[in-house]
């Protein structure tokens, strides 16, 4: 367990508890993860940091409590079990893996917590699996697709290769992108899925090259992304195809020591160290003072907790209910990228995004999306894969 206490001298004994409110930070802060998992505990540590400076909330400090979920569902449940029913969180900021968020989701339903979700991107949450405690930052796979496949096809090539890492977060991009890529007139040429913490890639090289792609598109995250790199251009097959991936395929301090396999490499994402935007820059700036390392996307987690403050601000009450309805329709302009709104309907933030080439180990930014241009029209309650099928056309 990692316990951070912040805005305290001292460990909280019996009698401070009634003088903090508590925030829960879930996540992969080891394995094949830990550079979101502990990268996001940053985030949500330097917005407590923050709040706390200016007084707290409700005239109460903030302490955070961080759990490692393995990137297990079955330990994300228990640990956030942990969280609300022992430490008694109010804002529970995670998990990492889509699939250990979409099983937390379920414990923060059942016990009325706000859920804030800043990294999985699983395209459930904000659909069949919506709830009205659950609240999220995070691009999920239908708004990376709607951002990116456009590019793709217009400016890659119209033979693409879908390649994901085969779980929860991966499946939903692969679908997601063959909807978007195929009713953008691409043709998805071949698909194929490798377990998670897979350590061989290459006997699936063999198909990816018969199908003569254009352009491979990889969903895989973390220690999958490197080892994946390594290997395609090991074979020669980062110069022989054109690449593109998920936000999270690989974080800004992988990038530096595998440069080379990743030139050119395009992606979408909500921020980059490297991006010029002066709201960007003045988050990176006060990151690397506090942490001594650029942030990644992970910083999304940052903006959950001041949304939270302010919406517990508004509401006057820690009520899990009247703090929701606080939530929806709020903007925040002070957030790691500048404005962000939240969407009444689903609860999914609605904000403007990059896409980037890696250049030189450096994510550059290339073009400007509108949010309103990538969140796509709510579906609460719908199935967003309705009548998908992995079939080649």
């Amino acid at each position: 367990v990692l316990a951070i206490i912040v805005g305290l001298g001292l460990a909280p004994v019996a009698s401070a508890s009634d003088h903090v409110i508590k925030i829960g930070d879930l996540g992969s802060k080891t394995g094949v993860f830990e550079g979101y998992g502990r990268w996001a505990t940053y985030a949500v540590t330097m917005a407590v940091e923050e709040i706390n400076a200016k007084g707290g909330v409700l005239g109460k400090k903030l302490e955070v409590i961080s759990e490692d979920d393995d990137t297990k569902p079955g330990p994300a449940v228990r640990k956030a079990e942990k969280l609300i029913l022992q430490d008694g969180v109010k804002l529970l900021v995670g998990a990492v893996s889509s699939g250990a968020t979409l099983a937390v989701m379920d414990v923060t339903k059942k016990h009325k917590v706000v859920h804030w979700n800043a990294v999985s991107c699983a395209e459930f949450m904000r659909t069949t699996k919506y709830h009205p405690y659950y609240f999220s930052n995070q691009p999920d796979s239908r708004m990376q697709a709607n951002g990116l496949a456009k590019y793709i096809v217009e400016k890659m090539g119209k033979k693409v290769y879908i390649f994901y890492t085969d779980y929860a977060m991966g499946q939903s991009d692969g679908r997601q992108f063959k909807t978007a890529l195929e009713k953008l007139g691409g043709e998805v040429v071949g698909v194929a899925g490798a377990p998670l913490d897979t350590k061989d890639f290459t006997p699936w090289f063999g198909a990816m090259k018969a199908s003569n792609p254009e352009v491979l598109f990889l969903a895989f995250a973390g220690t999958d992304s490197l080892r994946l790199m390594t290997q395609l251009h090991s074979f020669g097959m980062t110069k022989q195809y054109k690449l593109a991936g998920i936000d999270c395929f690989l974080l800004q301090q992988d990038l530096p020591a595998i440069a080379e396999p990743m030139e050119g490499f395009i992606q979408l994402n909500h921020y980059s160290p490297f991006n010029p935007d002066k709201q960007m820059q003045s988050f990176t700036e006060r990151f690397r003072k506090r942490w001594g390392v650029e942030p990644n996307l992970t910083a999304g987690s940052y903006d959950g907790v001041l949304f939270w403050a302010e919406a517990v601000k508004k509401a006057k009450s820690l009520d899990a209910d009247k703090v929701a309805k606080a939530l929806e329709g709020m903007c925040l302009d002070n957030t790691h990228i500048g404005r962000q709104c939240i969407r009444a309907e689903d609860h999914q933030v609605v904000m403007d995004m990059h896409l980037y080439r890696v250049e030189k180990g450096k994510n550059i930014p290339i073009t400007r999306l509108a949010g309103k241009d990538t969140i796509g029209e709510p579906m609460v309650g719908k199935d967003p894969v309705a009548g998908f099928s992995w079939e080649i056309k």
